[in-house]
């Protein structure tokens, strides 16, 4: 059975992002081994001047760290060896003044660590070590982004896309757009959505590792 990990921020009463995880988990209940991370109960560190330096010393220069060192970065890596054990991973977050919640991007500064998920060749390029992975991005956004003039405000896509591909990891997003905009007909997007999560799990094998 593959394993999947879904990475979330819903922190709002009512959450139509735990809308989209809620219809996952239920259409891939008994189909894959799922470890829930929670970033509104359990935030992932934000890289400030301890563990920075600690990640540096280590992933960087290659030093032993000294044990004070070690329990700075200790929840940082705890989160990568998740990553690491998954077959599969969702992220699921509302669209925040166009770009990701900042406990979004603390996950994503926690997991992408030289030596661990990606590498530098000898040649000086970058090389993802997730190989094999994928990833479902799951996003909600109050404006609808899926048009212009908006549309290349829209940063969080990019910004996802290309830290999973940096890593190795291959993405692909389902986004509820215009839920604020349009909220004569919010609860229709979300349906529709979720909809689309159903189908995108029937057709694409997402879950299947063989």
């Amino acid at each position: 059975m593959s394993k999947t990990l879904i990475v979330s921020y819903t922190p709002r009463e009512g959450s139509n992002t735990e809308k989209l995880v809620q219809t996952f988990i239920q259409e891939t209940t008994g189909k894959s081994q799922i470890t829930h991370v929670r970033l509104e109960r359990d935030p992932a560190p934000l890289l400030l001047e301890e563990n920075l330096n600690a990640l540096l010393k280590r992933n960087f220069s290659g030093l032993q760290l000294t044990e004070t060192e070690g329990s700075a970065v200790r929840s940082a890596d705890q989160l990568l060896e998740q990553l690491q054990s998954a077959d599969r991973i969702v992220l699921a977050f509302p669209m925040y003044n166009f770009c990701v919640p900042a406990s979004v991007k603390a996950w994503i500064d926690a997991v992408i660590q030289n030596g661990k998920t990606f590498e530098i060749t000898d040649q000086g390029n970058y090389q993802g070590l997730c190989q094999g992975k994928k990833a479902l991005v799951l996003m909600t956004t109050g404006s609808d982004f899926s048009q212009e003039p908006i549309k290349s405000m829209d940063f969080a896509t990019p910004l996802i896309k290309n830290c999973m591909q940096f890593m190795g990891i291959e993405s692909q997003q389902i986004a509820a757009y215009g839920l604020n905009q349009y909220m004569h007909k919010a609860d229709q997007i979300i349906g529709d959505t979720q909809r689309e999560i159903v189908d995108f799990l029937a057709q694409s094998k997402f879950l299947s590792t063989s």
